[in-house]
């Protein structure tokens, strides 16, 4: 083998083909092995063999051939390996963040209807000014101008719709509308 490892090293494309003869049945077994999937098994020798040649000046002749050959097909199941780690440890994260976000939607929108259920207790003006105050932010004064009405109109409106809606308190999105926006 001594031969073969010079001849690679020196980039001997025929020499390559008949190690790759020799040992792909050998390495191919050992991924198996390590593996217990035929496709993946196939696809690290493969790999193993790209290695090898990629890699082939860092072939010593000190050396036996097949150690440094299994030393190659060693990294690249620890490389697989470690693929597969980051891979399932990147999709728990997705799948978590995804869940999140699908909680929080959901919370959200039970959310907008619990407000809209409550908020349809209100007359239509009171609610119209309400939402405009507590849920648009606008002031009294710009409220007053936007409806035609007083700012003492729309305070009085303010007024009766915290408590006409005190009674509804017990709904969190209220509970965080009122409190938030007092």
């Amino acid at each position: 083998m001594l031969n073969y490892t010079q001849n690679i090293k020196e980039g001997d494309h025929i020499s390559f083909e008949i190690v790759f003869k020799l040992w792909h049945k050998k390495v191919y077994a050992y991924f198996f092995k390590k593996t217990a999937s035929g496709d993946q098994a196939k696809e690290l020798t493969q790999m193993a063999f790209i290695k090898l040649w990629n890699f082939k000046h860092t072939l010593s002749e000190e050396y036996p051939f097949d150690l440094q050959l299994f030393k190659i097909a060693k990294t690249t199941l620890l490389d697989y390996f470690r693929k597969l780690a980051n891979e399932e440890r990147n999709l728990k994260l997705f799948y978590h963040k995804a869940t999140e976000e699908i909680v929080e939607q959901d919370q959200s929108f039970e959310t907008k209807q619990q407000l809209d259920l409550v908020l349809n207790v209100l007359p239509p003006t009171r609610k119209k000014v309400f939402m405009l105050n507590r849920l648009h932010g606008y002031s009294y004064k710009e409220i007053a101008e936007q409806l035609s009405i007083s700012p003492r109109t729309v305070e009085k409106h303010i007024s009766l719709a915290m408590k006409q809606l005190h009674g509804y308190s017990s709904i969190p999105a209220l509970i965080f509308l009122i409190r938030f926006f007092q």
